[in-house]
């Protein structure tokens, strides 16, 4: 597994200082406990994208400190306007991430849209 070293440079400048505002079960520990869990499910799932679950990991409770209730919503959002995001993907993997990230939540209804959204809710969810 090989991650795209400026994406993961872009996330950690860019995307990771946002966390400080979240509360402790949602800070930058957690966010990346829940990435490397989810880099370790998606290792026995073929033809998956690692950036794109690094990607989804590091933004799924990024709107947390702005709406809790809803976070899953609002994070979705500030993914799919994070134009940055356009030099490492497509349009496609874009909209796939958005969902993955509002489907992540544990009280949501239903499975997540895409395997995705499935790793990174487990990798959440400690399951």
């Amino acid at each position: 597994m090989k991650l795209n070293e400026e994406l993961q440079q872009y996330i950690e400048k860019n995307i990771f200082p946002s966390y400080r505002k979240n509360d402790l079960g949602h800070n930058l520990d957690h966010i990346k406990y829940v990435i490397n869990r989810s880099l370790r499910f998606a290792n026995g799932v073929d033809d998956i994208n690692y950036n794109m679950v690094y990607t989804i990991a590091a933004y799924h409770d990024i709107g947390h400190y702005i709406d809790a209730k809803n976070h899953e919503k609002v994070s979705a959002e500030m993914l799919l306007a994070d134009k940055n995001l356009r030099r490492f993907f497509s349009e496609d993997e874009i909209k796939i991430m958005s969902e993955a990230v509002y489907d992540h939540r544990a009280s949501l209804e239903g499975e997540p849209r895409s395997i995705y959204g499935k790793i990174v809710s487990s990798a959440d969810r400690n399951t």
